[in-house]
Formats: C-alpha cells, sequence, structure tokens
C-alpha cells in the first residue's frame, strides 16, 4: 500500500504540473506497477482489452465519421441560424445546439468544432467570443453525462464495472440525473453565470496581441553586400545568426519565406526578421545590410496571397511536447511561426527550441493556399475558418442513420455497446463515411494510451487494499451523518480531484474506493458508481481538469480566475443536486 501510495502521488503530482503530457505520465504509471509487481503482466495490459477502451476508440471513430460527412457542421449551424440578436438567445442556441450533439458524439468532437463556429457567430452578433466559448465548453460536458456514449469517462466506468460486478449501464440509465444537470446548470449559464463572464475581444491586430510589433526588424540589403545573389538557405542566417527570416519584400511584392527557396536575394530587398538585437547588430556589420526598427501591423504582412493567422495546438496534435525544430516546422507546414502564446503570455524568443504544449497558439505566417491545408490537419484548430461546410449529402445520410441505428441497438439492449460500436465503425468504413488513414491522424490516440495504461491502477488499488483504507477513512469520518453523508462526500473528493487530474485518472482512482465504500456500508454499489461517473466529468474551475476547457482558454483570451468565477458556483450547485437526487433515482 505504501509503495502503490507514493507511486499514486507521483502521478498525481506529474499531472499537476504537467511536467509531462498525460499519456506519458499513465505510462510512467504502469511500468512502475509491473517493476514493482503490484500487478501481474496480464493485468497490466488488461486496459488496452478492456471494453471501455475498444468503445471509446469505436465512439471517437463514429463521432469522426459524421463530422467528415459535414453532417454535424450543417446541423450545428441550422441551429445556430435560429438564435435571434440577443446574446441570451445566442447563448442558448450554443448551448443547445452543442448539448444535443455532445449527448451522443465525443463532447471534445464537439467542441472542436464548436469554437470556430461560436467565433462566427460572435463576430455576426457583435459579441466577443469570450461570452460564448466558456459556456459552450460547460454544456458540452454536462450534457455527456446525459447518456452513456456522451464522454469517455461513462464509458470507462461502464467498462470498469461490467468487468469487476457483472453489471452493464444501460444507454440511457445515466439520462434521469444528466437532464437535471444539463435543465438546471443551462439556467445557471444563461441568468447567473453569464454575469461573471469576461468581455474579451479575440480578433484585435494579431501583432499587437503577441506583441510583435517592437520585435520584428527589417534588414535592407546594400549595394555591396555578400547576401545579394544567393537564396535564404545559402545566407546561412538561421543557423550562423540564430535569425529567423519569414518575409521578403520587393518593391511591391511580397514573399513568405517558405516559399522563396529558390528567389536570390537583390540589392535593396527588405528582409522582415526576428531574433536577438546584439545578433542582428553583428549581421548589419558583417552582411551589408541596414538594420531598421519596424512597428509592423497585421496589414503590413498580408497581400493578396499572404495572410496572418492564429493557429491553436489541438489535444491530438504531433506538435504537443514537440519544438519547432523538432517537427521542422517550415517544411511540413509550409508556413512560419512568427511567436507563441501561452496562458495569456506571448513567448517570442528561441520560440523553435520552445517545447509546445496543447492549447498554445501559434501566430502563423503562410499562403491562402496552404490555408486551406493546415485547415484539414489534426495538428491545428484555425478559428479564421469560414462558418460554411459543404454537406455531402449521400454520406452524411450513411453516417447520421449507422449512428442512429447503433445508438437504437445499444439503448435496447439488443448489443452491448461495445458490439454495437464494432459494427457501426464497419458499416461506415465499407459505405466511405470514414478513410481508415485520415482516422488514424485523427483518433485521439492520449486518450486511449491514457485508459489502457491506468484501468490496472484500480486493480492494484483493490489487491493491495489501498482503495478499503481510503474507503474506510472517508465512511469512518462522515458515518454519524448516514449514507448519503458517505456519498455526497465521494462525489465531493471525487469533483475536488477531476479540477486537478483528467476526467478519466480521476475515475479510475476514485471508482474503488467508491465500490469498496458500498461493500463496508453494506449498501448498493450503483449510487457510489454513478456518484464517481457524474464528479468525475464535473471540472469546471480550472482550464486543466477537462480538455474542453482547455481548449477554448486561448481562443477565449480567458484567465484562469474567470474559470474559478463561474464555475465554482456550478460545482458546488452540482454536488447538492447530486447528493439530493442519487439516492432517489438510485437508492442506498
Amino acid at each position: 500500500m505504501l509503495v502503490l501510495s507514493l507511486i499514486i502521488l507521483g502521478g498525481i503530482v506529474l499531472f499537476v504540473t504537467e511536467a509531462f503530457p498525460v499519456d506519458k505520465v499513465s505510462i510512467l504509471i504502469l511500468a512502475s506497477l509491473v517493476l514493482f509487481r503490484l500487478i501481474s503482466p496480464s493485468e497490466a495490459l488488461s486496459g488496452f482489452g478492456n471494453p471501455a477502451t475498444i468503445t471509446v476508440a469505436c465512439m471517437l471513430a463514429l463521432s469522426f465519421g459524421i463530422e467528415r460527412t459535414g453532417a454535424l457542421n450543417f446541423l450545428a449551424n441550422r441551429i445556430i441560424d435560429l438564435s435571434g440578436g440577443s446574446e441570451v438567445k445566442v447563448l442558448l442556441s450554443v448551448i443547445l445546439a452543442v448539448g444535443i450533439l455532445s449527448a451522443f458524439i465525443n463532447n471534445t468532437a464537439a467542441v472542436a468544432m464548436f469554437i470556430p463556429l461560436c467565433v462566427a457567430v460572435a463576430r455576426e452578433q457583435n459579441l466577443a467570443a469570450s461570452r460564448l466559448l466558456m459556456p459552450m465548453s460547460f454544456a458540452a460536458i454536462f450534457a455527456g453525462t446525459c447518456t452513456l456514449i456522451g464522454t469517455s469517462t461513462n464509458l470507462l466506468v461502464y467498462g470498469v464495472v461490467q468487468e469487476k460486478l457483472n453489471y452493464s449501464i444501460g444507454m440511457f440509465e445515466v439520462a434521469p440525473l444528466g437532464l437535471i444537470f444539463f435543465g438546471l446548470g443551462s439556467l445557471y449559464l444563461l441568468f447567473i453565470g453569464r454575469r461573471f463572464l469576461p468581455v474579451r475581444e479575440l480578433r484585435d491586430d494579431l501583432t499587437e496581441r503577441y506583441r510583435l510589433r517592437s520585435y520584428v526588424t527589417e534588414l535592407i540589403l546594400l549595394p555591396k553586400s555578400p547576401l545579394i545573389g544567393k537564396t535564404l538557405a545559402e545566407t546561412r542566417l538561421g543557423k550562423d545568426f540564430d535569425i529567423e527570416v519569414f518575409e521578403i519584400w520587393r518593391g511591391k511584392e511580397k514573399f513568405i519565406a517558405t516559399d522563396s527557396s529558390h528567389l536570390r536575394l537583390q540589392e535593396g530587398d527588405i528582409l522582415l526578421v526576428s531574433g536577438d538585437p546584439e545578433k542582428l547588430i553583428d549581421i548589419q556589420r558583417r552582411a551589408g545590410v541596414l538594420l531598421e526598427a519596424l512597428q509592423v501591423e497585421d496589414r503590413d504582412l498580408e497581400d493578396e496571397d499572404i495572410v496572418l493567422v492564429e493557429a491553436f495546438i489541438s489535444p491530438n496534435s504531433r506538435l504537443a511536447e514537440s519544438t519547432l525544430a523538432d517537427v521542422n516546422f517550415r517544411g511540413t507546414y509550409k508556413a512560419n511561426a512568427l511567436a507563441i502564446r501561452r496562458h495569456g503570455k506571448s513567448i517570442r524568443e528561441k520560440i523553435g527550441r520552445t517545447k509546445l504544449q496543447s492549447g498554445d497558439s501559434l501566430l502563423v505566417l503562410t499562403t491562402h493556399d496552404q490555408l486551406a491545408t493546415l485547415r484539414d490537419m489534426s495538428d491545428f484548430l484555425i478559428i479564421e475558418e469560414v462558418r460554411v461546410t459543404p454537406l455531402r449529402k449521400e454520406k452524411a445520410y450513411y453516417a447520421t442513420s449507422i449512428f442512429a441505428a447503433i445508438v437504437l441497438i445499444a439503448a435496447t439492449g439488443v448489443l452491448e455497446v461495445v458490439e454495437a460500436a464494432l459494427i457501426g465503425v464497419a458499416l461506415m468504413t465499407l459505405t466511405g463515411c470514414i478513410r481508415l488513414r485520415e482516422l488514424y491522424s485523427k483518433m485521439s490516440w492520449t486518450t486511449l494510451v491514457m485508459l489502457g495504461c491506468l484501468i490496472p491502477l484500480g486493480v492494484a488499488m483493490d489487491s493491495t487494499g489501498l482503495a478499503s483504507l481510503v474507503a474506510t477513512y472517508v465512511i469512518n469520518t462522515l458515518r454519524s451523518l448516514g449514507p448519503i453523508a458517505v456519498l455526497s462526500g465521494i462525489y465531493l473528493l471525487t469533483s475536488l480531484l477531476t479540477e486537478v487530474l483528467s476526467n478519466n485518472a480521476t475515475a479510475v482512482l476514485m471508482l474503488p474506493i467508491a465500490l469498496s465504500a458500498a461493500t463496508q456500508l453494506d449498501a448498493n454499489a450503483t449510487p457510489f458508481i454513478f456518484a464517481v461517473m457524474f464528479a468525475a466529468s464535473a471540472s469546471f474551475m480550472t482550464p486543466v481538469g477537462y480538455q474542453t476547457n482547455t481548449m477554448i482558454f486561448g481562443p477565449g483570451g480567458y484567465k484562469f480566475s474567470d474559470y474559478i468565477k463561474v464555475g465554482a458556483p456550478l460545482s458546488v450547485l452540482f454536488w447538492l443536486l447530486a447528493t439530493i437526487f442519487t439516492p432517489v433515482f438510485w437508492p442506498l
């Protein structure tokens, strides 16, 4: 128990400090469990074959199939278009639209689609995007608890409980409490939480937002410059001086550096560069150039072919935990990254050697043609997208029909959820709704690896007796107040943990404790199971506890304190609702 406690404590520290990505921390935890022989080799691998892991993978694939056909965007646009001019009506439309979709598809996928949509609607209605994005994320979270397939947390609990207790949670068994959460949570966001939302404009001048104006310098090539007649690669400005060249001006023409590999420099050319001031002075002395400070604005960098955009690192991006140099950003994406923005602060120095994180935003200079390619990549979330996505009608009918059939089959108990989901993926593949090569790049491997690695942690907590020990402590503390107080305490502890850990890691950690508490109280385990299921998804007070909250942090221009102001009362409300209604729907 002591060794396992130290492993869990170390994992929590790594999760909270974000020293490593969650999948890497999960692998370290699993390796530690094996190293100290807390689980057998077969138990170590059991997480990857667990119904929860397989079902989550299948539901991600099914969500991708619906998204790829344009059906999601079509439905979302139609609902949003019904909204009137007032902020309350727009917000209500966003909440209902994301709520309906998040109840059935992966809520992370729904939020990824709704971020650019909300930004576009905010501009159309002359609203700040920060007034829509946080309610949208929160609505996606509590709408995901209305069905078994709405969130990976529900599916994780479903898989573990089915394996341990041979108890299969129904498709809509969570709906009674889920709908109460969704209804009252929506009313809170519309009439109370809305008052605490900040008003922050997202789309101001990007060069000003990234504080780039005082950082960009122009180098003017003088007549005797040794750089004349050379290409940018031949000048070795980047390698010898650690200078980033991102644009060339020649008269009225502008050339982006990534598209200028064969362009030979001429007298009078102006190179827009960023770099260390001392290195720039050295270049002026050695390379025959005139150094001038430039108060650059967006329009100075853009023309009919070149565009400046803000690109957010998506949760599944290969850029996460890599540097721009590691992935050869210029060569791979045919674009220039001018600056990085993280948690509201700009990074402009040595950006090529800065490790990127999910949720970071990049100030990117590229061509209009390449921007279309970047939009289709799973590495980025670009909010400058057009709010019209063509509907591939034939494929959309296939995708929505298959998905609806899968939900119906699982809900009626004809097949288990995992069986229905596997059949659904096969059908979408056969009908062309899913192309496997595209699916592999879009799949959230981080989530799947984390599930596979952390599920054995619950096994170790049971086998060592640690779960029983913690449950005994909780019971002894609250027993005098009755079993409902113990249930309430389990929910509260889970909801607090999920603010700093991921929702799935919290569920894995708390489920064995909840089941042990039910056993010691000689109570029905079902209410304790659902207390953990709902509380693990109730992350509203930080941007790190739930993936959708991380995704909106940059696009909304939020601060950590914004989540506390809006999310803390919502968390307390849900704790009280769970304490009152969980024993009503699932008696102790």
